[in-house]
């Protein structure tokens, strides 16, 4: 019966071509996938296709010569230039007998060549920082094939679907249909001889600067404003190409949304405003991050008692993160940049959930000051605070405080134990 299935598919003069250009922007998965549909296109359900047949069509395909490979019922799959196309032949017997006859020859041969695969496959899979996760050459599906951050010339570096923050798609550096390069790191826009978007500042082959996500020629990410080659706002930490700090919505250079006092000190690394340097970000033990900016301009403020006039003043909201496994303590203070009222009238209140810091109303400063001293916060845990103000009406006309301004920013400084 087997014998019988085959003949009626040795029958068949289908014929099926493959674009390998196309192919190759395909991840591993749907390459696979891509195999078997046309192989089952061949077979017509006659036969069932195995995962061993798919792995021999896979091997012509990144086999960097031509080359034709026999699967059952006599289909043959070819690969000519870049174009891989499968039909029904018969094989050459003459071919058969000549194969039968060498066939010893390449019995030394097979542990050469099994020993320069696996050479081959110790190259896969690099972990270069030591961590225990791939960096580089990752094979995703075992195939011993390089499908992320290939390294091409073997000099340590990736230079082909190279991924971001190890999310472990290919992002910058990929090669596309007519074989050019899209999304690829290193710009220079303008010509000055410096780099524009997908900046290598540490020259190891990952773009850490001015990110251009989605290959539209438009910086999203991790923008260096100042060009000193460090980043500065619409910060991405995990990956997934959107913007986690410092987040300048409307793009005029001046964060809007999730601002943090965290200051890049490198490319790799950050601090608190008071905290020292080379910190990783990713891993900082206390992150302080304010849902616009971190100062309060309160100017042409009234009293509260009065009505049909301006006494609303915003809120001042922000968060604090403690991202260890210990109880953290920090101090809360105030960086006046201007108070010229002269009465004790503008007040403030901090409010706060998990066990931060809470006080009623209170006089505002006229010079930097701490307000809160050695707050605990539990390890993993989110503080929320608020900061309300508002210019205390006394019943009475005040004159005094018209026209004053009160311009102050929040400070949070780690304790050291």
């Amino acid at each position: 019966m087997a014998k019988k299935k085959e003949e009626m598919i040795e029958q068949n003069s289908n014929r099926e071509t493959v674009d390998l250009k196309e192919f190759m922007l395909l991840d591993a998965k749907k390459q696979d996938e891509k195999i078997k549909e046309t192989l089952d296109l061949m077979y017509e359900g006659k036969l069932e296709v195995t995962k061993k047949h798919i792995e021999r069509v896979l091997n012509i395909c990144f086999d960097p010569k031509d080359n034709e490979v026999y699967l059952p019922a006599s289909l043959c799959v070819e690969k000519t230039g870049s174009k891989l196309t499968f039909l029904f032949r018969k094989r050459n017997n003459v071919g058969l007998i000549l194969l039968f006859l060498l066939a010893f020859l390449f019995v030394g041969g097979f542990a050469t060549y099994t020993g320069v695969q696996y050479l081959g496959r110790l190259q896969m899979n690099q972990d270069l920082d030591n961590d225990g996760v791939a960096d580089l050459n990752i094979d995703l599906d075992g195939d011993g094939i390089c499908d992320i951050n290939c390294d091409t010339d073997k000099d340590g570096k990736p230079d082909r679907n190279i991924d971001y923050h190890n999310n472990r798609k290919p992002i910058f550096n990929v090669l596309m249909d007519d074989d050019t390069i899209f999304n690829p790191i290193n710009q220079d826009t303008d010509g000055d001889g410096k780099c524009d978007i997908n900046c290598d500042s540490n020259d190891d082959g990952w773009p850490d600067v001015n990110i251009d996500y989605d290959g539209d020629g438009i910086i999203d990410l991790d923008r260096d404003i100042d060009g000193d080659g460090i980043k500065d706002l619409d910060l991405d930490f995990n990956g997934d190409g959107v913007c986690d700090l410092n987040c300048d919505e409307d793009k005029d250079d001046v964060c809007d949304k999730n601002c943090t006092t965290i200051t890049i000190t490198d490319n790799g690394g950050g601090t608190s405003q008071e905290g020292d340097g080379g910190i990783d970000i990713a891993a900082a033990s206390l992150i302080v991050i304010f849902e616009s900016q971190d100062n309060v301009v309160a100017e042409n403020i009234y009293p509260d008692d009065q009505e049909g006039v301006n006494t609303t003043i915003p809120d001042l909201r922000f968060t604090i993160q403690n991202t260890t496994n210990q109880t953290l303590y920090y101090d809360l203070g105030w960086i006046v940049n201007e108070n010229t009222f002269e009465s004790t009238n503008f007040w403030y209140r901090v409010t706060s959930d998990n066990d931060g810091f809470t006080q009623n109303w209170t006089t505002a400063p006229t010079v930097d000051t701490y307000f809160a001293n050695r707050v605990a916060i539990a390890p993993n845990t989110t503080q929320s605070y608020t900061i309300s103000f508002t210019l205390h009406g006394t019943g009475e006309e005040q004159n005094y405080d018209q026209g004053k301004i009160f311009n102050g920013q929040v400070s949070v400084q780690l304790l050291e134990e």
